[in-house]
Formats: C-alpha cells, structure tokens, sequence
C-alpha cells in the first residue's frame, strides 16, 4: 500500500484543524530519531485527535522487540543515512495478512509543532509516524477518532484481545444455562487469573463516563495500564496496586494515592517511596477498588512470544499450533442468523480436528463496513457502543463435539452446544475458548439477524496439533437445459459392508466400490460444451446421510472397471463428499469408454443408492447451442472475422445498419441492468456479463475497432443462471488462435480506459497449451465465489486464445495498492494451485497504453488486449 494518496483528507472543523499545515520531520527537529535514548519518553502523548484507543495498543510494541520489528521494520535507512529518501515503511496485520503501509515523513503541524500524537521526547518520531500510517491505512485521521482498543491491538500484534467488564451485568432479559454463565463470568476481569501473564500482556482500562476520580477526562477514554501488585500494608493485610498512564501525559486524577494522599499512610514509608518513584509523566496510582469502580471495562492482549506465538491469558501456555480460513455470510444462501432462526443450519460451517487434549481458541473476526466519511466526520463523538452496530454485525461463535462419519446436521443442533461465545456481540472479533478433547468440532459462525451479510475469519489458535477446513455445502443442482436432447439412463445399486463399500480414493478398498460403465458416443460429443449430466442419490433418510460423492474414469472398452490403472487420475469428479441426499456433476467428456465409480467417504457404510445419467444427443448442423437469451450473438462466437471490418469502408446502407444495431445494443443494455436472480436462485454478490472477441492476425492495428469487436454474450445474477451460460460455451481449449473470453462484473467493459479499469492492473500468467480450460474454470468459479476477499477491488478476468501459449489474467481497480493486489496474487497461486517458481506478471493498465502507443505509434489505442 504504496500510493500517494493522503492521510490528511476530510480534516473537518470537528478536529479544530482548518489552519493546520503539513511540516517535515527535520523541520519540526533538527535531529529527529524514531525513538529517543530515554525508554519512559518513548510513550506516545495524545494530540489534538480522539485516538487514545490507538496509543494504548502501541503500549505492546515497547514491550514486545518481536513485534516492533514486525510493525517497523529495523533494516530501513532512517534520518542522516545516505540512503533515506523520506519514506518509511510500516506494517499492520489485517484479515489474516500483514499489510504494508508506505508514507512519507510529513506530519501535520501547527506552528511547527506536532498537532497530532508524538512521544514524550521531542526528538523521537516513531509514534507520530505510526499513527500516520495508520491513518492512511485506514483513509484518513479522522478515522480514527473514537475506537476499540482491542482492534488496534489486533492490527498491531496479528494475534487476540479480549474486552472485559468491570461494572455490574444488570439484569438479564432469560435465565441462562449454567455453561452460559460460565461463558458470561469469564468475560469479567479477574486479575488474579492473569498473573501468569502480567507481565507480557497489555491491559487498556476504559471510561464510559466522567469517573468520581477524574471530571476532566469527560466520556469515552482509554488508559493503559502499565503494572500492578500487591503490597502489604503497616497492618499486615494487603491491598492491590495498579499504575495507570494517561495518553494526555498529564494526570488527571484524584484520590487517596495520588502525590501524598491518605492511602500511602498506610503502606510502609520505603515502599511507598519506591512506588511513587516509579510514576512517569502522567501516570499515578490507584487500588483495586478504586479500579473496579471508576472504569467501565477493561482490555486484555494476549501476548506474544520472540517466535511469533500466542500465550493463552488463561493459562500462560504457548498456542503453538494455528489455522485460519476466510467465509462469508450470504443472503438466501448462507446468512442463517442465530439459533433462534430455523434457517440456522445454512450458515457456513468448519470442521476442527483436534489430535489430542489441550487448549484451544477460536475466534470470529468480521470485516469492518465503513460509513460515509462526511456522516463519520460530523458523528464521531457520539456514543462508541452505538457507532459498533453501523460498523459490524452481531454475531456469535458456537461448537460442537460430533463424529464426523455420523453427523446428523438438524439432530446437532437440537443439542447444546460444548462452546460458544457468551452472545451475539456487535464487536469487530469475538474468541471462543475450551479444553477439547481428540476428535471432530463443528464451528458455526452466525449473526444474529438472518440475511445479514459479510465477510469473516475464522482463527484457532491451539497446544495441541489441529486442522481446520470448510464443509462445503453442495452446489445447486444444474438443471438439464431444455433446447437440446437428452438421452437418459437409471441405475440402482448398494454399498455393503465389507463387500461393496469401499469408500473414497484415500483407501485401497476404493477399487471394491460398484462400477457403471457407459460410452460417450462421437456425434455427443461434436458440439462443445456439457454432453454428460450424472446424479447421485442415496436412499437414506434425512436424519442419517452419508458423505457420498462419485468419480468417472476413462476404460477400455468392454473391460471391467478393475483395468483401469491405479495410479491414473479420474477424467472427471463429484467431490468433495457431502453429507446431502443428491450430488451431480455436467461436464464434458471425449469420445470413448468410461466408468462411474460412486462411493462414501469412508468404508463399510451401507446404503442403497440410485444414478441417473443423461448423455446429450447430437443436432445435426448445430456447431454450438445457446440458451434463448444468448442467441441473439450466436453470430459473435464463430470462428470467423465478423469483428474485423475497417472503420472507413463503411456505405450509407452500412450506416443505417448500424444505427439500428445500436439502437438494439442501448435497448438489450436497458434489458441487462435489469438482471435478476428467479424464485428460488441462489444470487451473487455481483452481477457478472461475459463478452467474447476475436481479432485476425497480422492486420494493422490502426484498422482495428476494438471496442466493435468486443461482443457481449449475457449478463447473469443467481449461481443458475451461470451455469445456463457456462455449460453452453467453448472451452478456451477448444477457441482458435487470438480469441478471448472476458467475464467483468456488469456495468464494466474489458477496456483499459473504462473508469473502473484506468487506475488499476492485471496480474498475467502465461500457460503451456492444454491448461487454459481447467485454469479459467477455477478462477472464474473464484471469483464468483468471492474467494479474493478484496470486497469491490476485482473488476473481472480475461482468458486469451494465442497460437503458442495462453493467457489468463485478472484486473482490479486499484493499480497503486500493494496489499490488495498481493493478496490477489497469493489467491490466484492458490486456486490455479501453480507451482512455486510459476512466473507472475503485474503490469498497469497506464503501462499496457504506454506500450501500445509506443509500439504501434497510436494517439488512441485500443483498448484491453
């Protein structure tokens, strides 16, 4: 995240900071440093800016020499090094990534002195330059006034906080279970069960309202606390010391041990002279009693060991072991809502596998949604409890123990579950902790209110060794489409017990599983596209489903299915297994024998099942079908040079022709803005359109059109409606030479200079021919399925045709963003699953125009190639 943009926009009147400036570093110091000599003035000193949340987390980064090198990298060329150019560079951890942050050494001044954070010393930097970085990490300053200690501690450390209560739990609306007020206690501070850990994690203590000790602080601040211990008294009891620090840097409290106040009476005079000696600029003292009344609640960070491992706060044990996979809750397909809700078991679900007993934490991270900045700027000193619910959802975190072979989803959930959150909590992260036993855990992840959307993490941290994996509900069934023939055939089988039941390709007995053979004639498969439909049925009740799934393979004909080698790959499957009464696959096969081999997951399940399977019957003279709302450019995805004509030879016949063929393409526009998902379909995140081209070689490019040449095929809403489209294309693999598949989310053309495209890129990867069809499927299937998890930054993908090799390549928004564009590198190595030294190409959309003109000597390139 290297742009140029800057920190400093929307710096409203609400921050008094109309008639700030922006002053380098070695204006405002002659001889700046990032931290001063004297470890007490390297703590940061609240400015102007509502962001004492943020300075109490950097508290960790002064305790922590692991993760101050994280966050600022040591190696870079600072002040009076030949090598500094002005920049730092800064890191911040962010869904599951460390993101990079790249600012300059500018800071906002007023009469050359810092109107923002700054250390204590005037010469040190290292926290004003942080707070700038994060400010640009997240838009502006203004964005960070008024927030959770507990999330700026996350960004800072990559690992969890906890936010406990200090006042009293009030009334409950329903009794609760006694394992709920387990849940509910633990949410209480307990110092004493952090003694194993005082002195490695942070703790944030939190006002809500002006406290008896301190009118001045008014609502809604955070102070840190920097130690705390008992100490006996001239009696002989004890009483529980606690020193806090005020970002301010002044004090700001009263009360019985502040300076020489009634309380240091009753300890004894030498130490009550060492303790007194401890106290910095705008730190005091205070007992627990005093705590415990005054502040509202209190933040805990878990720490953080020199290898980058958690330290549990509960036990002072290293969590060694950890997972974490991203989701999401879609509307009418996987936002289920609570436990209240019947559609509670659609929500995504994870399986964790734990290998033997030992601590582990779960924990729900949601991606924060922001408001308008304008609203945020005129709000920002509103109530913080009320600013949570317009940022994230409620949602909750709940486990179950289950056996994985025998799990009955709706009979679960009638159980109580062996962990949850205490309850929906509209807070950026909730954590979850239990001793668990070996075994298989179901985790749900929920909001409270069903069909609220978003996206989420799911983290575990672990003693022991864990695996952590989606179980991935079966896809829509794919309807057989109605304008081509079908011939269909049923078979009926069984798994027996040691006898047909020989589970899935991760057991020898795979081999032992009942087998279908069919053939694949050759006028089936002329036509591109899905020439084989097959679907699986178990005859099982709903209360006792098996994972079932199927695999196809490639046979000699006439032979049984126990020639086909081991050690060869199916031609085509139904997996992952799922625990549903259907699964089918549509694919295409070549001409030839083949065999259908379905199974259960594991051995030894008996079942009776049922296959049917539809072959698709050849029209003569059909070269490839398209469903009735793609026929109308049937023409545009022949083989053909339709899309090359030169612009000047056009007649006045030519003309009329395309005016109406204008016309027709503003009233087909009119008709794709208006793309919906039918009753009953499973909507996108998007709307998506797919466009084809085709240019000849060897023509000049100045004769080229190629906005004319790219051809719009359809635009769809619901997962069905893709597949209506998708099932009737050709395979990249089987389009000739120069010809290109785009899928773009609607409203966006394949062009550089569309105003989604200008500013952003593409990541290019070239393949060896015979890769193309597999590789487009998975990233459009990815893409689709929001797997980049980049919210709007994707704009679409490109699959080019070439004679020696292929392209495959995928465009976003922001060029300049470095973390987002990684993050799609990293995901798109992972869903094509390329080896590690595949090379990957980032180029602009800028760059791509530069070159063109140079190349071809074109004022007005054409765009998108």
């Amino acid at each position: 995240m290297n742009d140029r943009r800057s920190a400093f926009t929307i710096l409203t009147s609400a921050s008094g900071l109309c008639s700030s400036a922006v002053t380098l570093s070695v204006e405002i110091c002659q001889s700046p440093v990032l931290f001063p000599d004297n470890i007490n003035l390297r703590h940061a000193k609240q400015g102007l800016l509502g962001d004492c949340w943020f300075l109490c987390a950097c508290t960790v980064l002064l305790k922590n020499k692991h993760l101050l090198n994280k966050v600022l990298p040591p190696e870079q060329p600072q002040w009076g090094d030949s090598r500094y150019r002005g920049f730092f560079r800064l890191r911040f951890w962010q869904q599951g990534y460390w993101t990079e942050v790249t600012i300059d050494d500018r800071l906002p001044c007023i009469h050359s002195t810092l109107c923002f954070s700054s250390c204590h010393s005037p010469t040190g930097f290292w926290v004003a330059l942080l707070e700038k970085a994060y400010a640009k990490l997240h838009g502006s300053y203004e964005r960070l006034w008024a927030g959770q200690v507990s999330e700026a501690l996350v960004d800072l450390t990559g690992g969890l906080a906890e936010q406990w209560s200090l006042g009293d739990s009030g009334s409950e609306a329903e009794p609760r279970s006694e394992q709920d007020s387990e849940q509910f206690r633990r949410r209480r501070l307990d110092l004493n069960l952090l003694y194993p850990v005082k002195d490695d994690c942070v703790l944030s203590c939190s006002t809500h309202r002006s406290p008896g000790g301190a009118s001045e602080l008014g609502q809604y601040h955070a102070l840190t606390v920097m130690e705390w211990l008992d100490v006996k008294t001239v009696s002989g009891s004890k009483v529980r010391l606690l020193r806090i620090r005020n970002p301010w840097g002044r004090c700001c409290w009263g009360g019985g041990w502040i300076g020489s106040g009634a309380g240091w009476k009753s300890v004894d005079p030498h130490c009550a002279s060492d303790l007194q000696a401890r106290v910095a600029e705008g730190e005091f003292w205070l007992d627990e009693a005093e705590f415990m009344s005054q502040f509202d609640d209190v933040t805990v960070g878990y720490p953080i060991s020199e290898e980058g491992h958690l330290k549990s706060i509960y036990t002072g044990c290293l969590l060694t072991h950890s997972h974490q996979l991203p989701g999401r809750w879609v509307k009418g397909h996987s936002a289920g809502g609570s436990r209240n809700s019947s559609s509670y078991g659609t929500n995504p679900k994870f399986w964790l596998k734990v290998s033997e007993r030992g601590e582990v934490l779960v924990s729900l991270l949601q991606q924060r949604k922001w408001r308008n900045m304008e609203k945020h700027a005129q709000t920002h000193l509103e109530d913080t409890e009320n600013t949570k619910h317009q940022h994230y959802q409620a949602t909750a975190l709940h486990m179950w123990k289950v056996e994985k072979k025998h799990l009955n989803l709706s009979r679960m959930l009638n159980k109580p579950p062996c962990a949850s959150t205490h309850c929906h909590a509209y807070e950026r992260e909730v954590v979850l902790r239990g001793q668990l036993e070996p075994g298989y855990h179901l985790l749900i992840p929920s909001t409270y209110k069903p069909g609220a959307q978003g996206h989420f993490l799911i983290r575990v941290f672990s003693s022991s060794s864990i695996s952590l994996s989606a179980l991935r509900s079966p896809a829509p069934s794919l309807p057989l489409t109605t304008d081509v023939e079908w011939e269909t055939s049923y078979f009926w089988g069984s798994w027996a017990e040691g006898k047909t039941a020989g589970g899935s390709r991760n057991f020898l007995s795979h081999w032992q599983n009942p087998f279908f053979p069919f053939t694949v004639s050759d006028d089936s498969a002329v036509t591109p596209g899905v020439n084989v439909r097959i679907t699986l049925h178990q005859n099982s009740p709903d209360t006792d489903l098996l994972p079932i799934g199927f695999h196809i393979y490639k046979v000699v004909e006439g032979e049984c299915a126990q020639t086909i080698p081991r050690d060869e790959d199916p031609a085509a499957s139904c997996v992952p297994h799922c625990y549903t009464q259907d699964v089918s696959l549509a694919c295409s096969l070549p001409p030839g024998a083949y065999a259908i081999l379905p199974s259960t997951y594991e051995p030894d399940c008996s079942v009776d099942f049922s296959l049917s399977l539809a072959r698709r019957i050849h029209r003569l003279g059909d070269y490839m079908v398209f469903p009735p709302c793609v026929s109308s450019v049937k023409s545009s995805l022949k083989d053909d040079d339709s899309g090359d004509h030169d612009q000047d030879q056009g007649s006045p016949k030519d003309g009329e022709k395309e005016k109406s063929e204008d016309e027709d393409r503003e009233q087909n526009a009119s008709r794709r803005k208006m793309v919906v998902p039918g009753p009953g379909e499973h909507p996108l995140q998007y709307n998506y359109t797919f466009w084809y081209s085709r240019r000849t070689p060897g023509r000049p490019a100045s004769t080229q059109s190629y906005e004319q040449n790219i051809k719009q095929i359809g635009s769809f809403a619901s997962v069905e409606q893709f597949w209506r489209f998708y099932s009737h294309m050709i395979r990249p693999g089987d389009l000739t030479g120069h010809s290109d598949f785009h899928l773009f989310k609607e409203g966006i053309k394949p062009m550089w200079e569309d105003d989604a495209n200008k500013m952003g890129g593409k990541w290019i990867i070239r393949l060896r021919k015979g890769l193309a069809s597999r590789c487009w499927e998975n990233l459009i299937l990815a893409m689709l399925g929001e797997q980049f998890m980049v919210g709007e930054e994707i704009c679409g993908a490109v699959v080019s045709v070439r004679f020696q090799e292929d392209i495959i390549s995928i465009w976003n928004k922001t060029a300049s963003d470095q973390s987002t564009t990684a993050r799609i590198r990293d995901t798109l190595r992972r869903v094509l699953n390329l080896p590690p030294n595949t090379i990957m190409e980032y180029k602009t959309h800028t760059d791509s125009i530069k070159a063109w003109e140079d190349f071809h000597g074109l004022v007005n390139p054409s765009s998108g190639r």
